[in-house]
């Protein structure tokens, strides 16, 4: 071998030496961006199969009931199809004075059955809070009737209810109190209804305030209590401050869901006894699917839908809950 021939150099000018390092350096950073820029376009790509279908299927129906709120549409008496009636549905609803009345028990109902179910959801938050010894198994005790389906929960009150076998009334019989109609008669009919209502959702929203309450922080309820102040004032003072976001967000579900309510009250009374108890949901149920006025029916689940956005924009505003959820965010 002859050490005297020339080896294959290996050595880069000065200059490109630069060139290739900076080119080097630039690929991991390039690389990096390209894998940014694909995850940031891979969860839209594999939700818009979704996102699509959910809009077809949303929109469509929102849209052909805004469609059939304006015609005459009467599929099971098709000799009275007035075809386009403008805004006329919307005017009969204004001077209808059965859905004027569905809409003030409607309203009456949501304030009473959500005005106690949060009262109760409170006091049973605070009194679970103490995480006293049998605790646990009550607390799964009480969320039973919220996850029991409404069907059920209407058949059972309804033989609960009865005035001569009912359960209800053979309680008070032991205790010497004469038997009650409950939904039987009008006076009392709304009342029962309410009752069954907070027997079920409370547990909603005792479940809400629970763990709003259970995840304050301690130091302010030392302070207090160095101060000396009282378990009232505590609370006044302390926790009900601490814990509104928590009820204005648990009351908001439940006003919703309160005011569309239908499963129960429409098994146990069917809107009676003399539309005692006939709540929007009751009365649009009998239109569309008793009557089939759907045009009408139409018009006036629009109506309704109306009502619920100014009914939790008026919450909104007067509850502070967007204020609050500015404040969330700028922390």
């Amino acid at each position: 071998m002859n050490r005297n021939a020339p080896r294959a150099s290996a050595r880069v000018r000065p200059g490109e030496q630069g060139t290739m390092t900076a080119s080097l350096e630039s690929l991991p950073i390039a690389s990096d961006r390209a894998q940014r820029a694909g995850e940031r376009y891979t969860g839209m790509i594999l939700l818009a199969p979704t996102m699509i279908i959910m809009t077809v299927v949303g929109l469509f129906p929102l849209l052909h009931s805004l469609y059939m709120s304006v015609t005459g549409y009467r599929p099971a008496d098709p000799d009275k199809f007035q075809g386009f009636v403008g805004l006329g549905n919307y005017a009969d609803a204004l001077t209808d004075a059965q859905f004027l009345h569905s809409i003030l028990l409607t309203l009456l109902f949501t304030v009473l059955s959500v005005g106690l179910s949060l009262t109760l959801a409170i006091l049973l938050a605070l009194l679970f809070n103490l995480r006293l010894r049998g605790f646990t198994v009550l607390r799964t005790i009480i969320i039973v009737p919220m996850l029991i389906t409404p069907i059920a929960v209407g058949i059972t009150w309804r033989i609960m209810m009865m005035p001569d076998l009912g359960v209800l009334n053979y309680v008070l019989s032991l205790a010497g109190i004469p038997p009650q109609p409950w939904a039987g008669e009008k006076a009392s009919a709304m009342a029962s209804m309410v009752l069954v209502d907070v027997w079920q959702w409370t547990p909603f929203m005792f479940l809400i305030i629970f763990a709003g309450l259970s995840a304050l922080p301690k130091s302010p309820f030392e302070a207090a209590a160095i101060d000396g102040a009282s378990p009232v004032q505590t609370f006044f003072m302390v926790t009900l401050p601490m814990l509104k976001p928590v009820i204005v967000i648990a009351s908001l579900l439940r006003i919703v869901d309160a005011i569309r309510t239908y499963d129960t009250v429409y098994i146990i009374t069917r809107g009676g006894p003399d539309f005692a108890t006939d709540l929007l949901s009751v009365y649009l149920a009998r239109v569309n699917f008793r009557f089939f006025n759907l045009g009408y029916g139409a018009a006036l689940s629009w109506i309704t839908l109306l009502i619920i956005l100014t009914v939790v924009l008026i919450f909104v505003k007067y509850t502070g809950f967007m204020r609050m959820v500015n404040e969330k965010e700028a922390r």
